[in-house]
């Protein structure tokens, strides 16, 4: 099963952000131990860098990144997942992408703790790691 995995999972586990580290790390550990396929966005890498720079040392974000990137597949963005963008109804430009990459990649599911932005779409699930936990 692929899983397309939203950048703050990964934000979760970096920063340790309660009540949301557990769920997220264990999607984590999912695709880790190849038990599912995750993906993630390109911009993802950069975002987690951003967010957490002032937060954590960069050596430290590096090392993580370093990892990630060994784990989880980076999706392909292209003009076509612009335009499949282009035409998806969310107001949140950065979830309509990762939504158009989803479908564009074949992912079966998109996990993110902000799903309230996906709930008229029907193409793919679109679940919390929660959801997607008690799912498997």
């Amino acid at each position: 099963m692929k899983v397309f995995v939203d950048t703050n999972l990964f934000i979760d586990i970096l920063l340790g952000r309660e009540p949301f580290l557990e769920a997220s790390a264990a999607i984590y550990r999912l695709c880790e131990n190849d038990m599912i396929e995750g993906m993630i966005a390109p911009i993802t890498v950069n975002n987690i860098y951003y967010i957490c720079r002032k937060a954590r040392h960069i050596d430290e974000i590096k090392a993580f990144l370093a990892d990630l990137s060994m784990v989880f597949d980076i999706a392909v963005m292209d003009e076509r997942s612009i335009v499949k963008a282009n035409r998806i109804p969310i107001k949140d430009y950065e979830d309509a992408l990762q939504y158009a990459m989803a479908l564009q990649n074949g992912c079966h599911s998109l996990v993110t703790r902000n799903t309230k932005d996906f709930k008229k779409l029907s193409k793919i699930e679109v679940v919390t790691p929660e959801e997607f936990i008690a799912a498997i």
